[in-house]
């Protein structure tokens, strides 16, 4: 009787620590399997502070439309809202951020009519060299300087700021930049702005900050996209 209370003992021991073992190499897995709290955070923490990055580049490109337009016309004072910048991080693919940037529309007809005043207050230029300048096309077109400028500031920061963000070789860091989505009164004329879209992969950042490859080659590898 003592021998088979024994041999029960011990089956139960053995059992109990094959089920403990079981219960550790589950609990190992889901943590593996699933983001855990912390990660999460980390991904959001890194995706805030390059949300300001790239708001700042927004402001860069309109710092240097404002100078610009001052050389052009000292009395005018150029301003922008600022960006608004939202993010995500999608498991298997990187961070996606969608940056909506603001419009100069009120002070390009402003700005339109100013230069347009300089011009006929302007003495009389001869015959060829108004041909010329005809020839050459608009001297400033505030719209496109701006989004030329903006497209810049952000490409720069893609290069110079992504290192704040955890990328796998194979994740993505994609910008979508398109004009403040304004509400309308009637939805039935909702505005659709176009968009500027900048993918680059994590291996191609990584062996740009790690001298790899150029600044050249690295900003030929964002792919671009409008639609």
């Amino acid at each position: 009787m003592r021998t088979t209370h024994v041999t029960l003992a011990r089956g139960a021991a053995a059992l109990g620590a094959v089920l403990a073992l079981a219960a550790g190499q589950v609990r190992l897995a889901a943590q593996t399997a699933a983001p855990t709290p912390e990660i999460d955070n980390v991904a959001r923490s890194q995706a805030f502070v390059f949300e300001r990055a790239l708001r700042g580049a927004v402001e860069a490109g309109g710092q240097r439309l404002a100078k610009r337009a001052l050389v052009l016309v000292p009395e005018l004072t150029l301003s922008t809202e600022e960006a608004t910048v939202r993010s995500v991080r999608l498991t298997g693919y990187g961070f996606f951020f969608d940056v909506q940037v603001p419009d100069i529309q009120s002070t390009v007809l402003l700005l339109d009519m100013m230069t347009a005043r300089q011009q006929r207050m302007s003495p009389v230029q001869p015959v060829a060299e108004t041909s010329a300048s005809a020839a050459a096309g608009p001297v400033f077109d505030p719209s496109r300087e701006y989004s030329s400028y903006v497209r810049e500031a952000l490409i720069d920061t893609i290069l110079d700021t992504s290192g704040v963000l955890t990328l796998g070789p194979n994740e993505h860091l994609t910008v979508a930049v398109s004009g403040i989505d304004r509400p309308q009164p009637n939805p039935l004329y909702r505005s659709n702005p176009a968009k500027l879209v900048l993918t680059i992969k994590g291996a191609d950042l990584a062996e740009f900050r790690q001298g790899r490859i150029s600044r050249e080659e690295a900003r030929e590898r964002i792919l671009e996209e409008r639609f």
